[in-house]
């Protein structure tokens, strides 16, 4: 059995906003790029201390897209460290800190860092401007979280719906993806069987029963077909 780990970066901004009128928590969240980097940090501090830990979360105004070979943001302004604590009933790391209206205003990418300044994680998202900031409260509340799921190839898998190729396994685990290991093509979640497409699976959380349908409307038996569980 093949087994793997993949580790995702999701950050949440957490926005206070009061007016005459209203009075509300608006929420902006957004999945990010590991760089290169960000994968040869991961991987060796499972084994050595190469790679100090992680320190701190850095915004900046740059409008270049994120690359993979990105070792800095585009434009940085601002750079703060973090509170960390490690969630394990989720297998994920949490990061989070507080920036000042002012801080945030006009910026466009985020990334996070380590204490020898090596860019872990990047990305870029809509300027954040005046119309929220203006009603804005207090500080802007931001967490990043680092996500551990494993993966295994599956086998046997059985058929579901002969006329539409659909087949199905057992996964007694949360599935949190599916990926085809032939393509490198990562399968899109859908909400019910009906809804299954080329290239598509649903988890059913109630049975424990995975439901897939291959890029090639085919025998996935015939495929590497990897599913993430956490």
């Amino acid at each position: 059995m093949n087994i793997g780990v993949n580790i995702k970066g999701d950050y949440c901004f957490t926005f206070m906003v009061q007016t005459m009128f209203i009075n509300e928590v608006i929420q902006f969240k957004k999945s990010n790029l590991i760089t290169y980097v960000g994968e040869a940090f991961f991987m060796n501090r499972w084994i050595n201390d190469e790679f100090t830990p992680i320190e701190s979360i850095c915004l900046g105004k740059g409008t270049i897209n994120p690359r993979k070979s990105d070792t800095k943001l585009s434009m940085q302004t601002i750079e703060k460290k973090c509170k960390m604590k490690v969630d394990i009933v989720n297998k994920r790391v949490m990061l989070s800190c507080d920036f000042t209206a002012s801080e945030i205003m006009d910026t466009t990418e985020i990334g996070v860092k380590n204490s020898d300044g090596k860019l872990i994680s990047h990305d870029s998202y809509a300027k954040i401007g005046s119309t929220i900031l203006d009603n804005t409260t207090s500080t802007v509340h931001l967490d990043y979280y680092f996500s551990v799921s494993t993966g295994s190839i599956k086998g046997n898998w059985k058929v579901s719906n002969a006329s539409k190729n659909i087949y199905r396994i057992y996964e007694p685990n949360n599935v949190v993806g599916v990926i085809e290991n032939n393509t490198n093509s990562g399968y899109v979640r859908k909400n019910s069987i009906n809804e299954l497409v080329n290239g598509s699976y649903y988890y059913n959380k109630n049975t424990k029963d995975l439901y897939i349908k291959n890029s090639k409307n085919s025998d996935p038996n015939d495929d590497e077909i990897i599913v993430q569980t956490r």
